[in-house]
């Protein structure tokens, strides 16, 4: 059964579900929505135009739906807010800016945002996401599903990062870090997400997606002659199919890969056998 406290302010525009519980402090202002079985603990601040589901939890000082950080912003030309789907788990004092364009900012269903994270403008965070403390996105920046951003990680706006993989804590890319992939070193793709693979049930599939990884990373292969190499030689399997689907959307560029003296040990002995095999007129 839901319930709002004496000391909690909420607009007349909002849209309150009867079982939505509001804790002390908390200000709705302006056209929200909140869905059915949302808790708002204490001290959250919520500002339309923000669509919420079902299942939410919202802890102190959460803040959704402010005006972007850009200067340029006039919020009279843009009435896209946010739009957050079902049973999202936001922490203490996480930030969702609204959007700049037409489109509302977006976290999807299933996300766990731990404290002081943030996410900017126009930003679009799919399912099952995970974002440890102090992590940013930046403006437009798109996770797919069931990434992981450790402590104090951050995307640079505009970057895509693909599923599955992983940015290390005090880390950050700025170009699109393709599915699967980890980032341990600063800007740079270390290695394939192994162990996030098999929770996933992903076992088959990672031999693979090891030589796709090795193909685009390791090989020093032009992007477009990688993943050709990779769908002629791997296109039975839709995951590295994925993958090389998302390297040809890039418009960034792929975050490059933090090669050690190990890697040219490994690969010596099949290095030019590749080469040989991939120099053909149509990969020239």
């Amino acid at each position: 059964m839901g319930s709002i406290h004496p000391t909690a302010i909420i607009d007349p525009q909002a849209d309150i579900d009867a079982d939505v519980v509001i804790g002390p402090h908390c200000i709705i202002e302006g056209k929200v929505s909140v869905g059915s079985g949302t808790h708002l603990i204490g001290h959250v601040y919520l500002r339309g135009p923000t669509t919420i589901g079902t299942g939410n939890q919202f802890y102190p000082f959460v803040c959704v739906g402010f005006e972007p950080q850009d200067l340029s912003f006039e919020p009279s030309e843009h009435e896209a807010g946010v739009d957050i789907g079902h049973d999202n788990v936001l922490r203490e004092s996480v930030t969702v800016h609204r959007a700049t364009g037409s489109h509302p900012t977006q976290i999807g269903d299933r996300n766990f945002l731990m404290a002081n994270s943030h996410l900017g403008h126009d930003v679009v965070l799919h399912n099952d996401c995970t974002l440890a403390n102090g992590a940013l996105l930046g403006g437009h920046v798109e996770l797919a599903d069931s990434v992981f951003l450790g402590g104090n990680a951050a995307v640079h706006q505009f970057c895509r990062v693909g599923r599955l993989s992983i940015v290390a804590g005090i880390h950050g890319v700025s170009k699109d870090l393709p599915p699967f992939c980890v980032v341990h070193d600063s800007r740079r793709v270390g290695s394939l997400n192994r162990v996030g693979l098999r929770r996933a049930g992903y076992r088959e599939h990672i031999k693979p997606l090891q030589r796709a990884f090795d193909l685009l990373y390791r090989y020093k292969l032009s992007n477009l002659t990688a993943v050709e190499q990779i769908e002629q030689e791997l296109g039975h399997d839709p995951l590295c199919l994925e993958f090389t689907r998302f390297v040809r959307q890039t418009k960034r560029g792929l975050t490059p890969y933090a090669s050690s003296n190990a890697d040219s040990v490994t690969i010596k002995a099949d290095h030019q056998t590749l080469m040989s095999e991939v120099r053909t007129p149509a990969s020239r």
